[in-house]
């Protein structure tokens, strides 16, 4: 994940200059941001890994996670750890 932050539009700007981008933060290469309820989550960069999005991969496993409640409280859930 970490070497996939260059290869995003935003997040290779945020990794080149982070004093210009007071919304994120960056610690020992990656790249966080901090959610609605002010916890800090993970920035996932928009790639591909064996033919599938990063945000794909992450709301399979959200799915398997927490099971058939809807896309909302998915959302909800993937806001807790994550920002895309």
């Amino acid at each position: 994940l970490r070497e996939s932050y260059g290869m995003d539009p935003l997040f290779s700007k945020v990794i080149q200059a982070p004093s210009n981008y007071r919304s994120f933060a960056v610690r020992d290469g990656f790249v966080y941001s901090t959610n609605r309820r002010g916890d800090e989550v993970l920035c996932i960069p928009h790639i591909k890994y064996k033919g599938r999005t990063t945000m794909q991969i992450i709301l399979d496993q959200a799915h398997e996670a927490i099971g058939h409640f809807g896309p909302q409280c998915a959302s909800e859930y993937i806001r807790q750890f994550f920002w895309w």
